[in-house]
């Protein structure tokens, strides 16, 4: 485990490294209370102030779970650094438990761009919003407008998506000044039932992990960048997510208490849930490694059921998306459940490989099928705030109006079926709004 996340206890320090986005304010500190033979700081990492369930104090709590009831911020923070081997992380945790809560695994997670398992698209971005029922949202008057949607993904390029600011795990990056490619075309994908929303480019897969790739820590503080965001100005958020873990070879074995993949522990799988708790709706594909047709970067023992919907994609409280084209056929590549969190995943589908955005000649992957089902999202929050519709029973509501495709019921190719946007606006009662007539003088 050459590279990690280390959880450490609050110190005024790391609060500052926290706030002022920096690593130097903590630096004497870690050197003098932390660091011991063969581990080194990341110093391109600010300590990133971890939300998790509070009952344990500093200490890991007992039971693994997300309650977020008494949620708060974590007396915690997370600092990334690279050891040598797996000695000096032993020496890590034996020699300096004072400070150090817990050490976890740092995988490389990517986008879940896919070819589909075919050549041409299968309809248009008109066909998805006909067979989402878009038409029914428009007659409602619900296009998203007053809802942050936040893209988290390679970048956007704001010359074909209006952005309206972001972030990224490496200063100087400006919010929508990336070339078009896979986050244009999901920020696209967003805006068939939602294109009012108010877009943020949160460029995660723009990290020292490479091209389109990003460490689980640079989630990690983008996540809790979005649960200060949420927190300051609650009410109507949408976050997607179109990215994960292909091969658990970069993960931590099962079991132990470094890994990811099954650990509802990990700091990323924790701040996943207080996002929600915070208030946002929060979207992940579901991944690229279904049976018929995987990735060919998923790993040995990474496809089919039971083994293609990992970490916080299968996060009891997120909407997981699988894919299924505008002639309603699922996708070979879709991931399947059981979830390694949850084993009731996927929750729902989306529409995919489409001819829509044209960054691509078709809009594929699960990568495109949780956009498309976060604009619907995205569209009923315009009428609806979390104070009246909190994120589960929005949850709740698109799982119950989804068109189940195979008759019967939950199934774990596509959870619920396929999300209607029609079904979801009958169901919530928004009356369409009547068209103002010309006023006339006499």
């Amino acid at each position: 485990m050459p590279r990690c996340i280390v959880l450490i206890r609050s110190h005024e320090p790391l609060q500052e490294g926290w706030r002022k986005r920096a690593f130097g304010p903590a630096g004497s500190l870690l050197d003098d209370r932390v660091k011991v033979a063969g581990v080194r700081f990341d110093e391109t990492y600010h300590p990133v102030q971890v939300w998790r369930r509070i009952g344990g104090g500093d200490d890991p709590p007992a039971a693994s779970g997300f309650d977020y009831r008494a949620v708060g911020p974590a007396a915690t923070y997370a600092v990334r650094v690279d050891a040598d081997d797996a000695d000096a992380v032993e020496r890590l945790r034996r020699d300096r438990r004072a400070d150090v809560v817990a050490v976890f695994a740092d995988p490389t997670v990517f986008p879940f761009a896919s070819p589909y398992c075919g050549d041409s698209p299968v309809g248009t971005t008109q066909d998805v919003a006909r067979r989402l029922g878009v038409p029914a949202l428009h007659r409602a008057k619900l296009t998203g407008r007053g809802v942050h949607v936040a893209v988290v993904d390679t970048g956007i390029d704001s010359s074909r998506i209006p952005v309206a600011g972001g972030w990224a795990p490496t200063p100087g990056y400006v919010p929508g000044s990336s070339a078009p490619n896979h986050g244009t075309m999901v920020a696209y994908d967003v805006r068939i039932a939602a294109p009012d929303a108010q877009i943020l480019d949160y460029a995660l897969l723009k990290s020292q992990a490479g091209s389109w790739a990003a460490f689980l820590s640079d989630a990690i503080a983008a996540f809790a960048d979005l649960v200060e965001r949420v927190n300051a100005a609650p009410g109507r958020w949408v976050v997607n997510n179109s990215w994960g873990l292909f091969d658990r070879a970069s993960d931590a074995p099962i079991g132990s208490p470094e890994n990811y993949s099954a650990n509802p522990d990990h700091p990323f799988n924790q701040v996943t849930g207080a996002l929600v708790a915070a208030g946002a709706d929060v979207f992940f594909a579901a991944g690229n490694c279904g049976a018929d047709c995987p990735d060919g970067r998923c790993g040995t023992g990474d496809t089919g059921p039971g083994a293609s919907i990992h970490g916080a994609n299968a996060h009891p409280d997120v909407l997981t998306v699988a894919a299924v084209t505008v002639t309603d056929r699922r996708l070979g590549y879709s991931s399947q459940g059981p979830g390694a969190l949850y084993s009731r995943k996927p929750d729902l589908a989306g529409f995919s490989h489409f001819a829509g955005s044209g960054i691509y000649p078709a809009d594929g992957g699960t990568s495109a099928a949780s956009p498309v089902a976060a604009g619907v999202a995205a569209a009923l929050r315009q009428a609806f705030a979390t104070d009246r519709l909190a994120p589960a029973q929005l949850k709740g509501l698109l799982q119950r109006t989804a068109r189940d495709l195979n008759g019967d019921g939950w199934d774990y190719d596509l959870g619920y079926g396929v999300i209607d946007a029609a079904a979801a606006v009958k169901a919530l009662g928004v009356k369409p709004k009547a068209r103002k007539r010309a006023s006339t003088t006499v």
